[in-house]
C-alpha cells in the first residue's frame, strides 16, 4: 500500500470507524495524512493505529461525535420523523445499548450514501 493515493483511499474507509472509537487516534491519523508525503514508516504507523483502535473499549462520547459527523451526509434529505428518531437514539446510547448505528446504516442504505456504505464504519 506504500503509495499515497492508495493510503488516502484506505484512510477514507477507516476514518469514521476510528473517530467512533478514539478522538486522539483520529487526530493522530489525520495528521499522518497531512501533506503529500507517504513512507513505509507512515504506512506502518497507520496499520498499527488501526489495529490498536480495533481493540479499544466502547467510548460513548466518541461514538456520538462520529455519528453526528456521519449524520451530516444525509441530514438535509431525511424526514422530520427520521431526524427525531436519530436524535432520540443517539441520546439514548450507552456503552451496552446502541440502536443509533443500525439506524444510521438503514438511512445510508435508503439514501444511498456510497461514501459511508463503502467504509468500515458499520463493521
Amino acid at each position: 500500500m506504500c503509495e499515497l493515493k492508495v493510503a488516502q483511499k484506505e484512510w477514507a474507509k477507516w476514518k469514521y470507524y476510528v473517530m467512533a472509537r478514539s478522538q486522539a487516534s483520529y487526530v493522530d491519523l489525520r495528521q499522518l495524512f497531512s501533506g503529500n508525503q507517504w513512507s513505509q514508516e507512515k504506512e506502518a504507523h497507520f496499520k498499527q493505529q488501526i489495529a490498536a483502535v480495533k481493540k479499544l473499549p466502547v467510548n460513548v462520547k466518541a461514538r456520538r461525535n462520529a455519528y453526528e459527523h456521519v449524520w451530516g451526509y444525509f441530514k438535509k434529505m431525511v424526514t422530520h420523523q427520521e431526524r427525531a428518531t436519530f436524535l432520540r437514539l443517539v441520546q439514548a446510547m450507552t456503552e451496552t445499548q446502541d440502536e443509533a448505528l443500525p439506524y444510521l446504516k438503514q438511512l445510508a442504505e435508503k439514501y444511498q450514501i456510497a461514501y459511508i456504505l463503502d467504509s468500515y464504519f458499520f463493521d
